[in-house]
């Protein structure tokens, strides 16, 4: 059972300390996707918005939609973001679409050196922290514990409220058999997402503003 990769999916609730340019880019993208709902580019880039600003479920649940709109997305989504890349090799979003781009064609070595090339590049510690995270996540679905916790700590350095962060971690503590460190971890998950769940920047409040 693949239990550190599950956890990243589980909580629908998260908040981290995001921008607010962050905050009113997913909001503005959350509007659009409404509006161009059978838009496959318009729902990745929702699903691009969630991911960066740490509502992973939210964000895998757009990314697994796309298919029933336009079927022929995944062939094409590496080459049109490969493209983007090259013409502009130091804007950050790019390479953060092309991660994922990668990681849905299941190319996920790719996908790795283009969340570094994230968080190379962009400024915002809160985007690097996640960025860190998804490493991570590949890292925990090859069982590479050593480096998915490597990976993770880097994360909650940068993104110290991610909840689903510590989640991972505590999870990731257990499979190495560190039963103390993984408890403790997993106290401070439920304790911030308790406080998450009421914060001004859940995913409650995006949809219901």
């Amino acid at each position: 059972m693949k239990i550190f990769i599950m956890v990243l999916l589980s909580i629908s609730t998260l908040y981290s300390a995001m921008s607010d340019e962050s905050w009113a880019n997913l909001k503005k993208q959350y509007i659009l996707s409404k509006t161009l709902s059978q838009d496959a580019n318009v729902q990745f880039g929702m699903a691009m918005a969630y991911s960066y600003t740490g509502f992973i479920q939210e964000g895998f649940n757009k990314i697994a939609s796309i298919p029933s709109i336009d079927p022929t997305f995944k062939s094409l989504v590496v080459d049109k973001y490969l493209k983007k890349t090259e013409l502009n090799p130091n804007n950050w979003l790019h390479h953060w679409y092309l991660a994922f781009a990668f990681y849905v064609n299941e190319r996920k070595d790719e996908a790795l050196v283009e969340f570094q090339k994230v968080i190379n590049l962009v400024p915002d510690p809160s985007i690097k922290g996640w960025a860190w995270g998804y490493i991570a996540y590949i890292y925990g679905e090859r069982k590479d514990w050593p480096r998915a916790m490597t990976a993770i700590n880097n994360a909650i350095k940068l993104e110290p409220d991610g909840s689903g962060l510590y989640f991972a971690k505590g999870l990731a503590l257990k499979e190495t058999g560190d039963t103390v460190g993984a408890a403790g971890a997993l106290v401070m998950a439920g304790t911030l997402q308790a406080k998450q769940m009421f914060g001004k920047r859940s995913i409650s409040k995006l949809k219901n503003d």
